[in-house]
């Protein structure tokens, strides 16, 4: 092989390797020649010579990637590797994906939400719902943020979200039929996921199957909320547990109430009444909970809920904790309780380990194992 084909050759990969690099858009070509040539030192007569001939290549190659990847898209015939890979492109990926919740990693992976491009724009600000997921336990929703071409802001969306107000079916959700919103980031500062549960275990009204749900949101800065209307239907599947099991640990009386498994969220009721039916619960000395498998693994706890229920003078503490999914369904679950240590108590501040976590103290008197096939 001669050295002007070696060349041509060396010319032609880096000039394939601009094409990869460089996005896909309705002028292609024309960007791509003049970011190749603009890293070429070559001299003028040499640019001329080639620039047709180079030309006619970057058209026959953008032309066969753009027709390659428009397939792609419309068909759907993508081997799961390239799923992948494609999930990784902004405008193509989950928001669910890139929080730290392994439920809604689940819940995109699964193909389990709804994927939605419900959209409002007020004054260049575009705010969209990209999906949604309900699975019997709560709602997660993910959003994110556009500007106008130009436009940007150094706040986040998180900051600028001022106000959230949710209707269902047309009726207004509040403190008592909903948990509140808990919101979480995602992949970026234009991007997060807001989430509700109701509160049934908490003598709260369910909700239905399927409702439409209407999200208004207020922007700092932007007179006029974004009200979107988001489909919301449940996904089913889950596994449904009212063990109603009862500890019992100094004055303490620890039930679990109900257990919900779902491919998204583990969800689980508890109880504290006092004995001496002499005060109410601390909550400085409230009890929590860790959850594991019959394998030992423990779930990671995403968030959760509580209020206090009074009865004949007395005040018990319900709670509705929302863990990780278990990846596959358990042949039992161990339930331990605990209390933090304090430094002394009641004033003082946690008591923290080498790593400046907070020193916890199980109760094996309050531990629960619950077989799980033979509740079903």
């Amino acid at each position: 092989m001669n050295t002007r084909s070696k060349q041509g050759d060396k010319e032609l990969d880096q000039l394939e390797r601009f094409i990869r690099e460089t996005p896909v858009e309705v002028d292609l070509v024309n960007r791509t020649m003049n970011k190749y040539e603009s890293s070429r030192d070559t001299k003028p007569s040499e640019k001329n010579r080639t620039r047709k001939k180079l030309r006619q290549r970057v058209m026959v190659i953008s032309a066969s990637a753009t027709m390659i990847f428009s397939l792609i898209i419309v068909t759907g015939l993508i081997s799961p590797p390239m799923a992948a890979t494609m999930k990784e492109v902004p405008l193509l990926s989950s928001v669910f994906k890139f929080t730290r919740d392994l439920g809604l990693h689940a819940a995109d992976e699964k193909e389990l939400s709804t994927k939605l491009n419900t959209s409002v724009t007020h004054e260049g600000v575009t705010l969209i719902v990209t999906e949604v997921v309900y699975d019997g336990t709560r709602v997660a929703i993910g959003i994110e943020r556009h500007h106008k071409e130009g436009g940007n802001s150094k706040e986040s969306l998180s900051d600028q979200i001022s106000k959230i107000e949710l209707l269902l079916n047309g009726e207004p959700l509040d403190h008592t039929n909903f948990s509140g919103v808990f919101r979480q980031p995602s992949k970026d500062k234009d991007s997060e996921v807001i989430e509700f549960s109701d509160l049934r275990s908490q003598g709260g009204t369910p909700f239905p199957k399927q409702f439409n749900l209407t999200l208004s949101t207020t922007i700092t800065g932007i007179s006029e909320p974004f009200k979107m209307d988001i489909p919301v239907s449940d996904i089913g599947n889950y596994v449904n547990l009212q063990p109603n099991i009862s500890r019992k640990y100094k004055n303490n009386q620890f039930t679990i109430e109900q257990i919900i498994l779902t491919p998204i969220t583990t969800s689980i009721t508890t109880r504290i009444a006092l004995l001496d039916k002499s005060t109410s619960v601390d909550s400085r000395q409230g009890i929590s909970i860790d959850v594991f498998d019959e394998q030992g693994h423990k779930l990671k706890i995403s968030h959760g809920n509580g209020r206090r229920e009074t009865n004949e003078g007395t005040s018990d503490f319900i709670s509705d904790l929302r863990l990780h999914p278990f990846e596959t369904l358990p042949k039992a679950i161990t339930i331990k309780p605990y209390i933090y240590l304090y430094n002394d108590y009641p004033n003082g501040t946690y008591q923290l380990d080498k790593n400046g976590d907070p020193i916890i103290q199980y109760i094996p008197e309050l531990e629960i194992i619950i077989p799980i096939k033979s509740q079903q």
